[in-house]
């Protein structure tokens, strides 16, 4: 296992609801490693270093640019406390009548979803808790029929790919460029009971196995655009590609992208303000 971090910076970023998903973003790209959305708040966490401070620092000014009465406040939380912070957030999430998400201090037997895949909160994305999480677990869930191998790309806590191979799919490959993932996408494995058929690389020039038959991302736009064109020819002709990670205003702009790959959208998919495509490998 890494040795991570004890300790982490929390940041409560309280700012107009328009500004919200741009504030995110920006988060997100200063090195922010979770991402918890409440009802007038977000809050963003950072592994509490010597750089800690200058980063909360520009995102404090960036957000105050966008929005004059946003404001930021900051706590230091001891990573043992991680857990007990999330209990209070974390819940139940189902996704079809055949799958639910459940934190892993839930007796899974109480549920009567066939597939119940468990998580532990971690510094990490994917919960299941976002509305971009659960559209790739919706498609997912009617996408995978056994046998699949899958490509992960920005596996995060592994929650994709996991509940790709509890429906079945033969092998998986998840890929992240984040060394702090790999001890909660372990935790992940063995709480679902799952032994082999993922494999995770921690790179940024990762190996691909192609060709797959389904390909997941899950990535907001400042980070997927300029990546997506490294897996154009990662699926296999006939596949399939989920897409996911983008606001419903960035639709313009990610057919734009999606138009310039081998990829032909078969049927979008909306919760709130975010949108998820299902492609066909032309």
């Amino acid at each position: 296992m890494i040795d991570t971090t004890s300790q982490w910076v929390s940041a409560d970023i309280h700012i107009a609801h328009e500004y919200r998903e741009v504030a995110i973003d920006f988060a997100m790209a200063l090195g922010g490693l979770a991402i918890v959305e409440k009802d007038d708040v977000f809050q963003v966490s950072y592994p509490l270093d010597k750089d800690t401070q200058l980063i909360l620092d520009e995102l404090k000014t960036f957000i105050i640019d966008q929005d004059a009465t946003a404001n930021l406040t900051q706590t230091v939380v001891h990573r043992e406390n991680w857990n007990k912070n999330w209990q209070a957030f974390f819940k139940p999430t189902p996704i079809t009548d055949q799958l639910i998400i459940i934190p892993e201090w839930e007796a899974p037997e109480q549920f009567p979803q066939a597939i119940k895949t468990r998580i532990r909160p971690a510094m990490a994305f994917g919960t299941g808790t976002h509305e971009t999480t659960q559209l790739c677990l919706e498609i997912l869930d009617n996408l995978v029929q056994g046998g699949e191998r899958v490509l992960d790309v920005g596996t995060g806590s592994g929650i994709l790919g996991i509940t790709a191979l509890l429906k079945g799919a033969a092998e998986v490959d998840g890929l992240e460029n984040d060394p702090f993932t790999e001890e909660n996408i372990r935790d992940n494995l063995a709480l679902n009971g799952i032994h082999s058929g993922f494999n995770l690389q921690i790179s940024e020039s990762p190996i691909l196995n192609s060709p797959y038959d389904i390909l997941v991302v899950n990535i907001i736009r400042a980070r997927l655009f300029p990546i997506l064109p490294d897996y154009f020819s990662s699926v296999r002709k006939g596949g399939a590609v989920i897409v996911s990670g983008l606001l419903q205003e960035e639709d313009q702009d990610t057919r734009q992208i999606l138009k310039a790959s081998p990829w032909a959208v078969l049927k979008t998919y909306t919760k709130n303000e975010w949108i998820a495509y299902l492609c066909e490998v032309k």
